[in-house]
């Protein structure tokens, strides 16, 4: 089903938040071990300095909403408090010794949260700084904001000259939206960036962070305080209008964007945000593009202006013109890889998957001087060939994606292109075998191996590894979902509400867990009441998702009101025109009598996925009943 099982691979397959994709910071188990006892070995000498050299604990990098958090620190040396302000003088005792070994092997063994724990305790304990920051980078690379913000004050405080600490913490309150404490530090931060010619950079910083914040209408007011003496300043005026446009307010995001290039009318930042603020007015897309070409009329050679117009192009249906805003991007850059990836991409979203791969091919062989991922084409190569029934081919793209964030989906459609080959087990101990440095990231390989017993039609063996791994993690939110989604493939709906209603209080902002609930129930004519304001909640949080729009439109439908259903589901299937969705739509056509537009929606529908299950037996249904 598509509301209750989105395939690996496809945008559907990922959840609202961000998967964790890390590399191995860590090392190996020893040489982390090690490193934490150096560095309080360190502050056990006479001098209370760390070792020449060693820059302490790495963090494993994070993601989200913290993201910011954790890049104040990523390159910094270890936190010490100013010369002169001592580090505890430690004794190094055996169970001292002993907790923090066991720390650094349960964060390598992928347990990062329990390991947090353990240095939040060894920190209170110790008083040391270089343990309270350990303790906050391991809450910040596992996204645990229980642990990271007490370790983060304390850290902090144990160390109030440190910019690394005093950045980490206004962060994190701005974040979860305790303005007051934060507003004084930023204040003599912006004031430091005046004195230090830094203002660029440290505005982009405060406003990247609080348009996550829990409440930017709040944050918003906040900065406008602190830049009220930087009217006259482009940065300043860029980061209002980034917090402008989380907190809602368009009008004035675009506004403060306009006025940035006013200031700086070479600005090519200003440009392309303003452009796309304007494309969200009344002024629309039009006048985003007119904005943007008369700025590429002053800079011809704005790499990045031009890549803005041709999306904005695109998205506005002028895929001709897009490609050729590329393409004289590409002259001018012939060997740039965004350029030649977003031409693929665009080739790829014109049918033209040919052209895609030429673009994808030409792109692995740049020359080895130009800096470049390979695993985006390599990701891309793959599914190009999945998509054309040629899973050899997708199989051998897909196994030389290296470690990074692509990782991870590469190997899961590997995987399940090798069961769907006949290799069940091959492509189960791939998964197994495969080493990963966290916790999440092991759950996203065990999640993998049900999908592949799931297409190996092996549904109870999925169920029962998705419930063994479950009871080790009772409150993990992908296997919560993925089991209930186990479980409703076996109709046991009652393990399917369960365990959705507790991802739903876990997770109250999660849209998918209340429209997989909801259309659970539609989809079998259950208290339609109920799955109509269980997906009417989905789409508060999640107004523009196909699916969801779909499941929409589908319970109206079985509540009779067709014209309504036909509306969402119509909309539903121009942002996704895939399988089920048309299906749905086909069905609610062919009930409105409008039997010549529900062919053709199945036609186009079984082009690109003959064997859907849901479009066959719906098509099926309705013919024979007719």
């Amino acid at each position: 089903m598509t509301k209750t099982d989105p395939r690996p691979g496809t945008a559907a397959a990922h959840r609202p938040h961000h998967r964790l994709v890390r590399t191995s910071r860590l090392g190996a188990v020893a040489g982390c071990a090690l490193g934490a006892l150096m560095l309080l070995a360190g502050g056990c000498t006479a001098t209370a300095q760390p070792p020449a050299g060693d820059d302490g604990p790495r963090v494993l990098p994070a993601p989200g909403m913290l993201a910011d958090a954790r890049a104040a620190q990523s390159s910094a040396p270890v936190a010490h408090t100013r010369a002169g302000d001592p580090i505890p003088a430690l004794s190094l005792t055996p169970q001292l010794m002993y907790q923090l070994l066991a720390a650094e092997i349960a964060a390598q063994r992928g347990q990062v949260d329990d390991a947090a724990v353990t240095y939040l305790s060894l920190a209170r304990e110790t008083r040391d700084p270089r343990v309270a920051r350990r303790a906050t980078e391991l809450a910040l690379a596992e996204r645990s904001l229980e642990h990271a913000l007490p370790a983060a004050q304390l850290w902090h405080e144990l160390a109030p000259e440190s910019p690394i600490a005093s950045q980490t913490i206004e962060s994190l309150w701005m974040t979860t939206g305790r303005f007051a404490q934060a507003e004084p530090l930023l204040r003599a931060r912006l004031a430091r960036a005046r004195a230090e010619h830094k203002l660029p950079e440290t505005y982009d910083r405060i406003a990247r962070t609080l348009a996550r914040s829990s409440d930017a209408s709040a944050g918003l007011a906040m900065l406008e305080r602190l830049a009220a003496p930087d009217a006259s300043e482009p940065a300043a005026r860029l980061a209002l209008a980034g917090v402008a446009q989380a907190a809602g307010d368009v009008s004035r995001a675009a506004a403060e964007a306009e006025a940035a290039l006013q200031l700086d009318p070479a600005n090519e930042q200003a440009a392309i945000l303003a452009a796309r603020y304007v494309a969200q007015t009344p002024r629309g897309v039009d006048g985003a593009v007119a904005m943007l070409r008369a700025y590429l009329e002053r800079e011809p050679k704005a790499i990045e202006a031009r890549f803005a117009l041709a999306r904005l192009l695109n998205a506005g249906g002028s895929q001709d013109a897009a490609r050729e805003q590329f393409e004289i991007a590409l002259k001018q850059e012939p060997d740039s890889p965004p350029i030649l990836l977003s031409l693929a991409q665009l080739a790829y979203q014109m049918k033209q998957p040919q052209v895609a791969e030429d673009y994808l091919r030409r792109y692995l062989g740049l020359p080895d001087s130009v800096q470049r991922d390979d695993s985006p084409a390599l990701l891309f190569l793959g599914q190009i060939a999945e998509d054309a029934g040629r899973n050899d081919e997708a199989i051998k793209w897909y196994s030389r994606v290296g470690r990074g964030e692509q990782f991870l989906p590469a190997l899961t459609r590997r995987a399940v292109l090798m069961a769907k080959t006949g290799h069940v087990e091959e492509a189960r101990a791939l998964l197994r075998n495969t080493s990963v440095p966290s916790g999440r990231e092991r759950v996203q390989l065990t999640t993998a191996e049900a999908a592949v017993l799931r297409e190996a039609g092996r549904e109870q063996e999925a169920y029962d590894l998705l419930a063994a791994a479950l009871q080790r993690l009772p409150e993990n939110p992908d296997l919560l979902y993925d089991h209930a989604m186990a479980a409703e493939r076996l109709d046991r709906l009652d393990v399917t509400e369960a365990n959705l209603r507790k991802l739903i209080e876990l997770r109250p902002d999660n849209a998918h867990a209340y429209n997989a609930l909801g259309y659970t129930f539609a989809d079998r004519g259950l208290r339609l009441d109920e799955a109509q304001e269980l997906i009417g909640k989905a789409l508060e949080l999640s107004p523009d998702d196909a699916q969801i729009l779909d499941s929409m439109g589908w319970v109206l439908f079985r509540r009779g009101q067709t014209d309504a259903a036909i509306d969402y589901l119509q909309k539903a299937w121009h942002r996704m025109p895939e399988a089920e969705i048309g299906a749905h739509l086909g069905e609610a056509l062919w009930q409105a009598g409008r039997v010549d537009e529900a062919r053709r929606v199945w036609n186009e529908a079984a082009a690109n996925d003959p064997e859907n299950r849901v479009l066959k037996e719906t098509v099926a249904r309705l013919r024979a009943d007719r």
